[in-house]
């Protein structure tokens, strides 16, 4: 409970402070920033957890693991596509359009894709353990493809990611910046471990019932 007190204080404290910032260098608007930026690393973050308990299922066995990799890869996903909305947003305040084929759009795309087609193949195996391991599998796969998509290609190609504005700006603006990542890296873990729980209460009734 205090934990969520915290949270919750965190991140209204963030958002008025992201409203106080002026804008960053070489941008039209930036207030946007505060939440759009937040939501993708949060989405990074959390397909890298997912992975890595993916990895802790394959080692252990235990299904809380699998549970916490489908709980993160979901949440990581909410976060993609809010990453994919204020971006676009932001590309209309900044450059008056909502799309212009930025590799870093078309990476958020593809990476929403990509878990797409992971979830589907979870749901087509129903054997519980066969399940759990082809799902690592997607899991570590996934959030590879999630790097490559959304931190390797907009290097690999120009792209109006505004990198250098956003981290060369005053350190005011970054404090703010980064105060506002770790609140929402805070109120994704705490979503996925919501999740995870009710994940795990699932799978023992699936198993309760299969056992009756």
């Amino acid at each position: 409970m205090l934990f969520n007190i915290i949270i919750g204080l965190w991140v209204s404290a963030g958002l008025v402070l992201g409203f106080a910032m002026p804008s960053a260098d070489n941008l039209v608007k930036t207030p946007i920033a505060f939440f759009h930026v937040p939501m993708a690393v949060s989405m990074i973050v959390a397909f890298i957890v997912s992975g890595w308990n993916g990895a802790r299922w394959l080692k252990t066995r235990d299904a809380r693991h699998d549970s916490l990799s489908l709980a993160f890869a979901e949440v990581g996903t909410a976060c993609a596509v809010i990453a994919l909305i204020t971006g676009s947003i932001w590309a209309k305040l900044n450059w008056n359009s909502y799309w212009n084929w930025d590799p870093q759009q078309v990476g958020i795309v593809a990476t929403l894709l990509t878990y797409a087609a992971m979830f589907a193949l979870r749901g087509a195996t129903e054997e519980s353990d066969k399940q759990r391991d082809l799902w690592a599998v997607y899991a570590i796969i996934g959030v590879l493809a999630a790097i490559f998509w959304t931190t390797v290609l907009r290097r690999l190609m120009p792209s109006l990611h505004p990198d250098k504005p956003l981290f060369e700006s005053n350190g005011l603006f970054k404090f703010a910046l980064w105060f506002n990542v770790i609140g929402y890296v805070m109120v994704i873990t705490r979503l996925a471990q919501m999740r995870a729980r009710l994940e795990t209460a699932l799978a023992r009734a699936r198993e309760w019932q299969w056992e009756v």
